[in-house]
């Protein structure tokens, strides 16, 4: 069986770039569109992995094949780093229990673990989580299972940072697009063969059946995507206009993002500065790790990170 297992819609919420997180979300797929999407690119299982809510992923739990997953942002307390942590096969009192701890990672780690939640460390080299640090990753890893070797959205070479961390630290292997738009969705994944039905598969990743399959991100893959958020953001402008045709703001909105079109050349500069910085930062967290043998990490317990 195949699974993407790291996808957001638009209950993610709102973009955390300012100052577009005033107008623009981090996603506008919709639960229904990531499950028709996954299932016709070959995935027998769906996953939604929205950002510290299960919301989207309940719309869809009545269905066999859907796994309710979210992506927690995990706090250290005192600090400005993030994890974040992609868990799967969540209840709704689970969640509840995770939202009330993840911003401490001494209170939710333990909780997680107790719990027997499968829980991976999302790309872990990638600037997204706040510049996680070789002494970050040893307080996760007791409590983890997995790490994400695979992030369709991440560069090649971070990629094979998480794979190299994954195989050092005998964790699992997880893969999954990140898309937070429709052209990653089912292109990464994850595979547990022989498994016939969503508690099988399950059981296969605890057990470290899960090999990782699929595509890489790019800078075109990104340019890609920022295009298709415009797009997606135009569109729902409009919507709202033929919705509320008296309302000036409306109109406003329309003109202003006209006026905007021009800006539209400039993702492929962006997405390539974004990646330049994000080369950079995994190549210093790689000298970090090289630094620090395997056993050190694994030595290393979490209190004295938080």
């Amino acid at each position: 069986m195949k699974l993407d297992a790291h996808v957001h819609t638009h209950y993610s919420g709102m973009t955390t770039i300012w100052p577009l997180s005033l107008i623009m979300r981090e996603s506008y797929n919709t639960p229904e569109r990531v499950y028709r999407l996954a299932k016709a690119r070959g995935m027998d299982l769906v996953a939604i992995t929205d950002h510290d809510t299960i919301t989207g992923a309940l719309t869809l739990a009545d269905r066999p094949d859907v796994i309710v997953g979210c992506e927690v942002t995990a706090g250290f307390p005192g600090q400005v780093v993030k994890a974040h942590l992609g868990v799967l096969d969540i209840t709704a009192a689970q969640f509840a229990q995770i939202e009330r701890r993840r911003h401490d990672v001494a209170q939710l780690m333990p909780y997680l673990y107790e719990e027997g939640i499968f829980t991976i460390i999302n790309h872990v080299a990638s600037q997204v989580n706040g510049r996680l640090t070789p002494d970050h990753i040893a307080a996760l890893l007791p409590w983890v299972d997995a790490f994400e070797v695979i992030n369709g959205s991440r560069l090649p070479s971070q990629n094979r940072t998480a794979t190299a961390l994954s195989e050092a630290t005998d964790k699992t292997a997880i893969a999954g697009s990140d898309s937070h738009t429709g052209r990653g969705i089912g292109h990464t994944y994850t595979v547990v063969d022989g498994a016939t039905s969503r508690a099988e598969f399950m059981r296969g990743l605890r057990a470290g059946r899960g090999p990782a399959e699929g595509s890489h991100g790019s800078e075109f893959t990104m340019a890609s995507d920022m295009l298709r958020f415009a797009a997606r953001f135009y569109e729902e402008r409009a919507d709202h206009l033929v919705q509320h045709p008296l309302d000036w703001r409306r109109h406003a909105f329309i003109l202003c993002g006209l006026g905007a079109l021009p800006l539209l050349t400039l993702p492929l500069v962006g997405a390539m500065v974004h990646f330049i910085e994000e080369a950079r930062f995994n190549r210093s967290l790689l000298f970090d790790l090289v630094a620090r043998p395997a056993s050190s990490l694994r030595a290393r317990r979490l209190p004295e990170a938080a």
